[in-house]
């Protein structure tokens, strides 16, 4: 994926209208990954430039790459999907 963001005004504990958007389109990407035919293939790549870097850590299981970059593990990708491409609404 090019590039992540997430409004600030979609974090905390008041009602959000969005929730779920930024989940399924991270898992979505997640999901495509598993697709390809390379050594890289499960892993989901990001670059963020926002200070949320710290949100993506906990809600998305995303750790530090180099510069603005964060990567997601297949492991966590499948949680991911799990939870929130299976989920019922």
């Amino acid at each position: 994926m090019n590039l992540i963001e997430l409004a600030p005004h979609n974090i905390g504990k008041e009602s959000k209208r969005y929730e779920f958007v930024a989940g399924c389109l991270i898992a979505f990407g997640c999901y495509e990954s598993f697709k390809l035919e390379t050594n890289y293939k499960g892993f989901l790549t990001f670059e963020t430039k926002t200070k949320l870097r710290a949100w993506y850590k906990k809600k998305y299981y995303a750790e530090d790459a180099m510069g603005n970059k964060m990567f997601i593990w297949p492991e966590d990708g499948i949680k991911l999907i799990n939870e929130y491409l299976t989920r019922k609404f």
